[in-house]
């Protein structure tokens, strides 16, 4: 009864300081809102290190409860909690690397990310992977391990983004580059008077045996970028028909 006594003051009394120590550190770093910006990310990073300490505590309370000894007991099983580590290596490391990211701002929750042929809008951060939702519609999980050692392009800051899309046309189409090019202009001429286009641009690339290669070129702000590219395929997609 007495290590039972001790197990519940141990589990309750930890609780209790830890979500006080959380609850402090979010308030104190809240407070700084008014002058700066706040991350998302530094109070995720805080409500996991709290849940961590918080299994420990558990864990340990547990060990009290049936009168065990927390450092005799981890002495005891030092070469299988060594043996533990290297197998969970992988774990170890996207768990570190996760804290990392959230207490840096290098991204946030909701800002866009390319990572390689990924992309997509950061919706969750976790001690293991970050959760990419896609534009269409479909959730991604990168490891944070890949995340750290892998270029990442953050789309956070960018207001305008450049896109090039190659066109391949055989030798003998209906329409020259410059009737491609003045349709072209047409078709988004509108988009050009409310800039949602600038620098629209159709120039030759390359000339092969079978087909000459073209690429469209134009800047686009980053929030217009999917239904600008959509109206750029119909474009080129009717081209073909008519050809």
């Amino acid at each position: 009864m007495n290590s039972l006594h001790t197990a519940i003051l141990f589990l309750l009394g930890g609780n209790i300081l830890i979500s006080l120590a959380r609850l402090i550190t979010a308030r104190v770093y809240l407070s700084k809102s008014k002058d700066e910006k706040v991350h998302g990310n530094f109070l995720l990073g805080i409500s996991w290190i709290s849940n961590i300490l918080n299994s420990l505590v558990f864990v340990i309370a547990l060990m009290l409860a049936f009168d065990i000894q927390p450092l005799k007991f981890l002495t005891s099983l030092t070469i299988v909690a060594a043996a533990i580590a290297i197998l969970s290596k992988d774990y170890v490391t996207n768990i570190i690397n996760g804290l990392i990211m959230m207490f840096t701002d290098q991204f946030s929750l909701g800002d866009t990310i390319r990572i390689g042929d990924t992309q997509g809008l950061i919706e969750d951060i976790t001690l293991l992977n970050v959760v990419l939702k896609q534009d269409d519609g479909y959730k991604t999980m990168v490891p944070n391990s890949l995340i750290l050692n892998a270029q990442v392009t953050n789309f956070k800051n960018l207001k305008q983004k450049k896109i090039e899309f190659p066109l391949e046309l055989p030798h003998g189409f209906k329409y020259d580059i410059s009737t491609i090019n003045s349709r072209l202009t047409k078709t988004f001429e509108k988009r050009i008077e409310e800039k949602s286009i600038s620098n629209l641009n159709l120039k030759l690339q390359n000339i092969q045996k079978e087909f000459i290669t073209l690429k469209v070129s134009f800047e686009t702000p980053v929030e217009k970028e999917t239904e600008v590219q959509s109206e750029l395929h119909h474009f080129l997609l009717s081209l073909f028909n008519e050809n």
